[in-house]
């Protein structure tokens, strides 16, 4: 059996707070560890329950890693498990990795059907983004075919291609507004399918647009 003998606020984090067991510091935790387990000076904590508490402390010390993250911008569950695989330099166990991926669906902070609904707007509006470019984009960040396939879809609907391919390319067209149809044609294509469109789509928006005399 353990007993908390202190609990004292960090400095430089204030909804977190360092736990001493039988005098001795033990472990941090944020504000809703210590509310939720009670954990008060004079409290005498079971073996079992002390293994329990941390690995909530330890999910706890994860999520806030989380928190700070996703500030920036929505994730898939994908990029969630990479940051820890790739960029975690201390040592954390998968079993703390899963309840950590499982406390974000619960909040609402991943939903890789959500997470890829955004980004195929953002990919659209800001980079012009072919739907081929964009599934391509949606697999590397572990979405499941099936969302991927949704979420094209309803955009493909909404937003056509052709019009999109144009807009890409008006910008370019500035820059080679010298070149001869023939060569603008050629480097049009290039570029359109290097941004996801598929040649269909391309041939179609060209021959309406750069005539070849």
């Amino acid at each position: 059996m353990s007993t908390i003998t202190s609990v004292e606020p960090q400095k430089k984090k204030l909804r977190r707070f360092n736990i001493y067991l039988d005098g001795e510091f033990a472990f941090g935790a944020d504000e809703d560890l210590v509310v939720n387990r009670r954990l008060v000076a004079g409290k005498v904590i079971a073996p079992e329950d002390l293994q329990e508490i941390l690995f909530e402390a330890e999910v706890g010390k994860l999520m806030e890693k989380m928190y700070r993250w996703f500030s920036l911008r929505q994730h898939s569950e994908k990029e969630v498990r990479d940051y820890f695989r790739v960029k975690g330099k201390e040592e954390m166990s998968q079993l703390a990795v899963d309840a950590v991926v499982e406390t974000l669906k619960r909040k609402r902070l991943v939903n890789d059907f959500e997470f890829a609904k955004a980004w195929v707007e953002a990919r659209r509006k800001s980079k012009q983004k072919g739907i081929r470019a964009i599934k391509a984009e949606l697999f590397q960040k572990g979405i499941d075919k099936e969302i991927i396939e949704e979420v094209t879809r309803v955009e493909s609907q909404e937003s056509s291609e052709e019009q999109l391919a144009k807009q890409a390319l008006e910008k370019k067209m500035k820059v080679w507004k010298n070149l001869d149809s023939r060569k603008l044609r050629q480097k049009s294509i290039e570029f359109l399918l290097r941004k996801g469109f598929d040649y269909e789509t391309v041939k179609s928006m060209l021959d309406k647009f750069i005539a070849i005399p």
